[in-house]
């Protein structure tokens, strides 16, 4: 019996479904891995690990453990075998407080994709494909008093340069890339989350990119931006 493929939707609370302005989590039917999952019709398990607040290589200094090149190799190996890792982030990289360039974030996912690329596991187990996902750019909320304001001032500027970045190393590396930009804006409720209908959108969109990435034997479906290295 073949075994369904294996995959690791590795990001920030956009991964793990943060409902915009409010301390909620979306459901199984709306957040995007899950919703790709079910898109897949049972030919993939996806495995979510979002974590509110991660960044690509930076840690946050008000809360541990969100530096995500620190913790990828942990989770490559806890869920291993893996046929492809997702990596979307950059979001939380972007905030005033990191005084990050676009190339600098840009950097880091180099790093973190080359992780992916390179999984500390059993010798013998599939080395996964990697996909770099740029994130929806951020905004300025609707309310100007938002605490989001003042956290993410000059975010969106450096956000609308990430997808070129992104796809710039994802062909360098050898990996695809997709930008949920696309298909999904966040909301206007806090400037950075999404809400029901966008991060469904994101779900959808990739599974015709995964199943071209995998080869599952799916039904035909519509074209999808996919970038891949020689």
């Amino acid at each position: 019996m073949i075994r369904p493929a294996r995959i690791l939707a590795f990001g920030d609370s956009l991964t793990w479904g943060r409902i915009a302005n409010r301390p909620e989590r979306h459901g199984d039917e709306v957040r995007w891995p899950r919703v790709l999952e079910k898109a897949l019709g049972g030919y993939a398990d996806v495995i979510e690990e979002g974590l509110n607040g991660r960044r690509i290589a930076l840690d946050d200094p008000l809360r541990p453990y969100r530096s995500g090149i620190s913790l990828l190799p942990l989770f490559i190996e806890c869920h291993a075998p893996l046929d492809l890792v997702i990596l979307m982030l950059g979001t939380n990289d972007c905030q005033r407080i990191h005084s990050q360039s676009p190339y600098d974030v840009a950097r880091s996912m180099r790093a973190l994709a080359q992780v992916a690329q390179r999984p500390p596991v059993e010798a013998g187990m599939p080395v996964p494909e990697v996909l770099i996902v740029a994130p929806p750019v951020v905004r300025m909320p609707d309310d100007p008093e938002h605490e989001a304001t003042l956290i993410m001032e000059g975010a969106p500027e450096k956000m609308a340069q990430l997808a070129g970045y992104y796809r710039r190393i994802a062909d360098e590396i050898g990996a695809s890339f997709f930008d949920a930009a696309a298909v999904a804006t966040v909301s206007g409720a806090d400037g950075v989350h999404l809400d029901a209908e966008n991060t469904r959108a994101i779900g959808l969109a990739l599974a015709p990119v995964v199943d071209g990435l995998l080869g599952l034997p799916l039904p035909a479906r519509g074209p999808a931006l996919r970038i891949t290295g020689p």
